[in-house]
């Protein structure tokens, strides 16, 4: 399996990037020498809380399984190919892959509203009313 480091920076006001590892980034280029690469610019955005996960997959999901009789990863891939779009992956020649919707790269505020989405549509169409984060209990 191989990965691509994450590697965080500052634009400055002069709009250069400033690595907050410069030895780091200048070693993961010097293992690009000769090859084309592409270079991706992403505003960082926090993640969601460990919290937030569990409630989504220990009381969103998991209600919405146990409801419908699946299981809780059958029931995570239906609603995420029901409320997410799917991505375009684009290849170094040029095509496009169709890849599966992934909550993993949502923001916190993308997540909140997916989950708030995936409770609406449980309320209204199965009749289930989910519970509020502030209303369960972790055990």
């Amino acid at each position: 399996m191989s990965y691509v480091p994450r590697i965080p920076a500052r634009v400055d006001e002069q709009g250069q990037l400033r690595p907050a590892d410069p030895v780091a980034w200048r070693a993961y280029l010097a293992r690009q020498k000769g090859r084309d690469v592409w270079v991706t610019v992403r505003r960082q955005q926090h993640t969601r809380s460990m919290s937030a996960n569990a409630y989504y997959w220990g009381v969103v999901v998991d209600s919405i399984a146990g409801y419908i009789g699946e299981s809780s990863e059958e029931t995570h891939e239906a609603l995420k190919a029901r409320f997410l779009p799917a991505r375009h992956v684009e290849l170094l020649d040029g095509k496009t892959l169709d890849m599966p919707a992934s909550t993993r790269l949502l923001s916190v505020e993308e997540f909140a509203a997916y989950i708030d989405h995936v409770k609406a549509w449980a309320a209204q169409w199965l009749g289930l009313s989910i519970p509020e984060p502030g209303q369960v209990e972790t055990l």
